[in-house]
Parts: structure tokens; C-alpha cells; sequence
């Protein structure tokens, strides 16, 4: 009977989760192993649940290292205490051969399980804990290079993934292209921020949906994207960005009952690893400089 109840309240105390059922279960499994050992003997093994003891101080009670060192000492106190109080005591109660290794048996079995059930739970909280902080630092790490508005990778990562492209070598050819969306001040202007913020969302859109799988992009800041096309010669980028140039021209971007149609100019160059990321990004500004000088809506190459 007394066992059984030992049994219920652990599962208790492991539900319930709450300081007065573990103390509870605690004070009952201390009460538990002094009772127990005059009755059935030291050879019995009731002193052993003084291990389930120290792990619940050390594991299941909350509080400061400090105060953990300190209960667990206690309970090494106690453990030592019945040691000089009861070591080698024979049993009070007729206990038989059998029965004695029986008892060893089942106490020692109830106490691995429960150690093992005990580690079990809380390395399965820590576990937890680790992903969620993973998963939270991935968040974290995700919207750091992110731009809230469209969705994007922002700067900060364009620049990162500009940077490790070039210590890797990994592509033959790479095509680095500045697009700046035309006379964007006006569309704010005339309709406002808010509209502004919906043409650059539908111009973001545009540059995923037609631009190749492979390609990279970034809004670089205000209205101008950055878009990266690896293992792709300039020619070839030309025609795809050509692409995503009629993509925008075409789009009817709708504000409420306002239809805006926006066009955006690209200045293309190729970069080439025997020169740095600024330098190619420079240059694909500067044509795109030209293409805006040169009556906006084309890709400069």
C-alpha cells in the first residue's frame, strides 16, 4: 500500500508540477526510507531512495546554485546520519531469504526507473529549451537580414552573400545588376507613402517571379534593389533582367481604386574575381546612373 501511494504521488508531483507536491513527495520518500529500513533491514535497500532525493533538490527545485548545493547537503547529511543510526540493522520484521533479495530487487528497480524518468524529463526540458533559443536566434538572425517591407534579404546580406560568392569561387560567371524603380519620389507625391510602399512590394514581387531560380535579391535601400545572377554571363543576365523589366512595365499595381504602373531602369556589369564586390557594385551603379541619364525604363549594359 505504501509503495503503491509512493507511486501516485510521484505521477502527482510529476502532473501537477507545482513546490507543495514536490516537497510533499520529497518529505514522503524521506519518511519512507526511515520507516522502512527498521522494518525490513539495511540490506533491504530503502536507503536508496535517497538518491530520487538528491536529484529532485538538484533538478526539480528551482532557486540558485547556491541554495541547490546547500539541500543537496542536507540530504547528504541525513544519508550519513542514518548510516550511523541504522547501518547493518537487522530487520524488526521476519523477512526470509527470498524475500530480502526481492525487496533489494524491487527497491533498487524503483529507484533506477525513477532516476531514469527523472533524466529523462529534464533533458528532454533542456532539450526544448535549446530549440526554442535556436529557433528564436534563427528568427532573430532572419529578420536582422531581412527588409520588413518586401520581404527582401536587405543590404547587410547582400553584402554577406557578395562577400562569401567571392572567398568560394563557386561560379564561372557571376552578373551584378542596381535597378532603381523610375520617378519613384512622384508615385509618393502624388499618392502617397502608403501607395509608395505598395509599388515597392509589387516591384519586389516582380523581381522574384521573373527573374531566374538562381538569382539573388536584395532591396539595397529606398527604391533600389540589388540583383545577383550566378554562373550567368552578361548577356544572359541582360535578357533575364530584360524580362523582369517588362514584368514591372506591365504590372498594374492597384491602391484602393488607384492603378499605379511604375517602370525601373537596371545598370548590369559582370563581376570578375580578379577585382573586389565594391568595385563591381560601383560599376553596375554607374550604368545605371547612364540608363536613367539615357531616358530610364532599359537595362544598361
Amino acid at each position: 500500500g505504501l509503495f503503491l501511494a509512493n507511486i501516485i504521488l510521484f505521477v502527482l508531483t510529476y502532473y501537477t508540477k507545482t513546490l507543495p507536491s514536490l516537497l510533499f513527495f520529497i518529505t514522503f520518500l524521506l519518511c519512507w526510507a526511515l520507516a522502512m529500513i527498521p522494518c525490513f533491514g539495511w540490506s533491504a535497500g530503502m536507503q536508496n531512495y535517497y538518491i530520487i532525493i538528491l536529484m529532485l533538490c538538484f533538478f526539480a527545485l528551482h532557486g540558485r546554485a547556491l541554495y541547490k548545493f546547500i539541500y543537496s547537503g542536507i540530504v547528504l547529511v541525513i544519508r550519513m546520519l542514518t548510516i550511523i543510526i541504522y547501518g547493518g540493522i537487522k530487520p524488526v520484521a521476519d523477512v526470509s531469504p527470498i524475500t530480502d533479495k526481492m525487496l533489494q530487487i524491487t527497491n533498487i528497480s524503483a529507484v533506477f526507473i525513477s532516476i531514469i524518468f527523472i533524466s529523462y524529463v529534464f533533458s528532454q526540458k533542456e532539450n526544448e529549451a535549446e530549440s526554442k533559443l535556436m529557433k528564436y536566434n534563427n528568427r532573430l538572425k532572419e529578420q536582422a537580414n531581412t527588409d520588413q517591407l518586401t520581404g527582401l534579404s536587405n543590404r547587410r546580406k547582400a553584402m554577406d552573400y557578395l562577400e562569401d560568392v567571392n572567398q568560394k569561387h563557386s561560379y564561372e560567371c557571376i552578373s551584378i545588376a542596381m535597378g532603381d524603380i523610375d520617378f519613384f519620389k512622384k508615385v509618393n507625391d502624388t499618392y502617397g507613402h502608403d501607395a509608395g510602399d505598395e509599388v515597392l512590394r509589387s516591384v519586389a514581387r516582380t523581381l522574384v517571379e521573373k527573374g531566374l531560380e538562381s538569382s539573388f535579391v536584395a532591396r539595397w535601400g529606398g527604391e533600389e534593389f540589388l540583383i545577383v545572377l550566378p554562373d550567368c554571363n552578361g548577356d544572359n543576365a541582360f535578357m533575364a533582367l530584360e524580362r523582369i523589366r517588362k514584368g514591372v512595365e506591365d504590372s498594374v499595381i492597384k491602391v484602393g481604386d488607384t492603378e499605379i504602373k511604375v517602370t525601373i531602369t537596371f545598370g548590369l556589369a559582370e563581376y570578375g574575381y580578379n577585382n573586389n564586390v565594391e568595385d563591381s557594385i560601383k560599376e553596375a551603379d554607374e550604368k545605371l546612373y547612364q540608363g536613367k541619364t539615357n531616358g530610364r525604363n532599359m537595362v544598361f549594359y
